[in-house]
This record gives structure tokens, sequence and C-alpha cells, in this order.
């Protein structure tokens, strides 16, 4: 039921102003999510128009007038004023919303309350007729008004999560990712999904999070930093320099000839595996001979300012950490992609962040590589979900490679059927090219005023007294904004089941 809560008093090109009535207003009612305050702050609001439309909008900002100094004692009732952002126009005949507002409201225009089934059409209103949908959530105040996106939207031009650790981010990728693969009855009208995904676990979270009573499924693939196998065969030359970080025209040719020495051709991008140790070797034999007191032995000059990219090989070669890339001759994520029967893998990479950054380009280098083939164009789309993104992905790395391949998926992915999940506590930290490409965001609570302040200034909102709203959110409540949702709200993020492992670790119990 809609309740007459004021009417229009101001009307400017930013806002709408408008005196409430006292007989309604702030009194608490009952909705499906118990009692609430009518006409309180963040809540929706109908303006009937000329045209048999209503104008919808937001209370962002309430308050009560000063009194003028010679009517302080004066008596006089008390006048609470709410300022209304307008989001657009609903139409009560076909009941469907528009965004955006083609004609303003007059003044002295009453303003009613949203009804609970109106509310329901506006948040939907991007879901076309019979096309997919997923439920992301619900509305803080009416529990049982959903709150869904377009899948093909939400995947399809990358996402984003952010908030602070603790405030429910994993819990939202999990949801999500649950309401996608699991029977949830959260993805409507759909009867194939022609996705696969690959989720970075930097901090070995996501292993049971599609588990039932029986384990693990089996379309669900776990692999940690020891079972992967993500060749430096697949490295072209630039990238080993790059590696290897020698750039100096005395040593390139030498890596160059023991590169070719080892593929056994003249082409030294030729995807063929070798032994990556044998490298230092073969450098080392092309050392030249000098004479020492009637010895022939290799140039000390020479083996000095080689002595650096020796240094690096042995890094790489007796690690193990980096076993996957320097001592493994198979690809993981092309067999991943290649399997029938597998449908989302899971990478608990929990090791350092030097270490997972290399893992992560050879994945993202893989992932494209394996898209932008012409024969591969037309098989599953691709989820690539990066967890932790500000460890692997940072705009202060000096590296070169790090994010060049992300990068490129963010910019070019969505052609070739590669969309991203980004997830971070840290987004001001994150490469600016990833998240500018991301279309649809999901905000939960952020304290950190740099972060705070790259949200404003490089994220496209509805208002920006929205932002200061982060910082009070509870656990599981987000802002989502973007070109999946009808509009930038604030919702309660679907119940995920199995929970990812990211609880907080009891320190002091009864025990």
């Amino acid at each position: 039921m809609a309740f007459k809560i004021g009417a229009v008093y101001r009307i400017t090109n930013r806002y709408l102003e408008i005196i409430h009535d006292k007989d309604i207003f702030s009194k608490p009612i009952s909705s499906g999510n118990g009692l609430h305050i009518v006409g309180m702050l963040n809540s929706y609001v109908s303006i009937p128009l000329f045209n048999s439309q209503n104008a919808i909008g937001i209370i962002f900002e309430q308050l009560e007038p000063s009194k003028e100094r010679e009517v302080l004692f004066s008596p006089k009732s008390n006048v609470i004023i709410s300022k209304i952002r307008l989001i657009g126009t609903f139409n009560p005949i076909n009941n469907s919303f528009k965004r955006g507002i083609d004609f303003f409201p007059t003044l002295d225009a009453d303003v009613f309350t949203v009804e609970e089934k109106q509310l329901e059409s506006i948040y939907n209103s991007t879901i076309k007729a019979n096309s997919a949908t997923l439920q992301i959530g619900n509305d803080i105040y009416f529990n049982q008004v959903n709150i869904n996106a377009d899948p093909n939207i939400l995947f399809g031009k990358h996402c984003a999560v952010f908030g602070n650790t603790g405030s429910g981010k994993s819990c939202t990728v999990t949801s999500i990712l649950q309401g996608v693969y699991l029977e949830k009855n959260r993805l409507l009208n759909t009867n194939n999904k022609h996705l696969k995904t690959i989720i970075i676990d930097s901090n070995e979270e996501y292993s049971g999070i599609f588990n039932d009573e029986n384990g693990q499924p089996s379309w669900v693939v776990l692999k940690d930093y020891s079972d992967l196998e993500l060749s430096h065969k697949d490295l072209s030359f630039y990238e080993l320099t790059q590696l290897l970080k020698e750039d100096s025209p005395n040593v390139i040719p030498y890596l160059k000839s023991a590169v070719k020495i080892l593929k056994g051709v003249e082409n030294v991008d030729e995807k063929i595996y070798y032994e990556f140790s044998q490298l230092q070797i073969e450098i080392e034999n092309a050392v030249p001979l000098i004479d020492n007191r009637g010895r022939m032995v290799p140039d000390t000059f020479t083996i000095g300012f080689l002595k650096h990219i020796i240094m690096r090989i042995k890094h790489f070669s007796s690690d193990e950490r980096f076993n996957a890339v320097f001592n493994k001759a198979g690809n993981s994520i092309e067999d991943f992609l290649n399997s029938e029967t597998e449908t989302v893998l899971i990478l608990s990479l929990r090791v350092a962040n030097d270490i997972l950054a290399l893992l992560v380009y050879m994945i993202s280098k893989s992932i494209f590589n394996y898209k932008s083939n012409a024969l591969n164009r037309e098989k599953d789309n691709i989820l690539f979900v990066l967890e932790e993104a500000h460890r692997y992905i940072s705009t202060s790395s000096t590296d070169q490679i790090n994010n060049y391949y992300i990068d490129k998926l963010a910019r070019e992915g969505r052609k070739f059927g590669v969309n991203l999940m980004v997830s971070t506590q840290r987004p001001s930290e994150v490469s600016n090219t990833v998240i500018s490409q991301c279309n649809s965001l999901i905000v939960h609570k952020i304290t950190n005023n740099k972060d705070l302040e790259f949200i404003r200034n490089t994220i496209e909102y509805d208002d920006k007294s929205q932002i200061d709203l982060l910082t009070s959110l509870k656990q599981q409540q987000a802002l989502v904004l973007g070109e999946a949702f009808a509009f930038s709200s604030l919702i309660r993020i679907a119940d995920a089941n199995p929970l990812p492992h990211s609880e907080t670790p009891k320190i002091f119990t009864n025990d």
C-alpha cells in the first residue's frame, strides 16, 4: 500500500525538495522485513506526473530548516524536508520502469511511498521478458522483493566486487557462482549455460563452495600450485627476457643462442619444451676461452656481465615454487578448456605475490591465446574470477609483463567470450585499465579514504552521497550499480551455502 508522505515545494535540475506530511511521516509500518519507517533515508518515493506516469526518486538527505532568529520563541510547528534524487519514470499501466526523467513533477505535487509490487518492477526493469535472469539479492527493507541482474551483461561486460575484509565480499562471489551452477532457483529463463569458470583462489577460500553431501561434484576441478602446469615453452623470447630482467645487448645474443640450441630451431618463439636449467649451461658454454698461462679458460670479463642472467635462471629453476612454469611441459588451462565434462576450475594458489603474479600471467595468457584462436571462438564463454586482485595486478607493479594479458582481457576479452569478475579489498591498488572496464559493480563496506576517493573519481554513479553510505554498510549489504542493474541501490546479497572458508577465526572461546 502506498502512503502520501508530503508535497513538492522546490524543484532544481539536480534534486527536488518535499515538505513532509507529519501525520504519516516517520511512522513505523509493517514490511516484509519487519517494521520500517515511512519516508526514511534511502527509501523510494513516487510522484504523479501530468501524463499518468510517476516519477520515481530516492530520499538522500533530510533536514529541519533553521528558524529565523526573531521567531525562535514563536509557536510554530516543526517542518521536515527531504531531498529527492529522481532516478526514472514508472508507467503504472504496463507496469514498466524507464531510467531517466523526461518530465519533472510540478510544485505542490503529492509525494507517495512506492508499493512493493512497483518496487520489484523498478528493480528488475533492465531484464527483458523471458530472458536469462540471475537473482543477486533482495531489497533491504522488503526481503520478498528480489533484486535481479541480467547475467549476460553482468558477466559479459565484466563485473567487480569491492569490500573490506569481513564485509561479505567472498560470500558475494560465492553466492553469485552458486546461483549460476547450483540448483538455487536463482538462475531463471535459461536451459543452457555456455560458461566455464576459472577461479584464482589466492587464500584457499573456495575449495568447497560447490560441495554437497556427496562431496565435490565431478564437474569441479581443484588444483594447487604443485598440480598446475603452465610451461615456460609458451613464453615468447621477449617475455623470457622480461622475466629474467635482462635487456643488455651484450647478454641477449648469448640467451638467444642458448634457446635456439635447446629448442633445436632458428625461431626462438617456437613452442618447444626444453629443460630450463640447461639455459645456464648453454650460456656458460658459449663464453669465449682465453689463454691464461698456457691454459684456455673462460673469459672472466664475459662471465662478469653474464652473472646476472645466470643467477636469475638458477633462481627460477631451483625454486620448487616455480615448478608449475619451469619444470612442467603441459598446460592445465588448455586441458580444462578442452574438457567436455569439467566446468569449474578452482586454482588454490596460496603463494608469495611474486610467484602468484607469474602464475596469473601465464594463466591469463593461456586463456587469451585459447579464446583468440578462431577455432575456439564458438566454444563456451570463460568467466575468469580474480580474487584478491590487488595482490597480482597492482598499479604499483614494476614488472612490465605482469598486467599485460589481464589488461588485454579487460579491453578485448568480451569479443572472444572471456569475462572478468574482479574481487578486491583495495580497488585503488588494482590496474585502472581493469577496473575501468567493469560495467557492473557490487560494493560492500569500504572505510579506507584512498579507496573511497578512488571510487568517487573512477566509477560512474548516480549521486555522490551514495559513496558516503559505504562506510556504514552491514555485512552482506552492498551498493550495486552499473549496466546490469536498473539503477544504483542498496541491497542484501543472497545467502551463500556452503560458505567460503573466510570466517573470522575465534580468538577467545568458552570451550
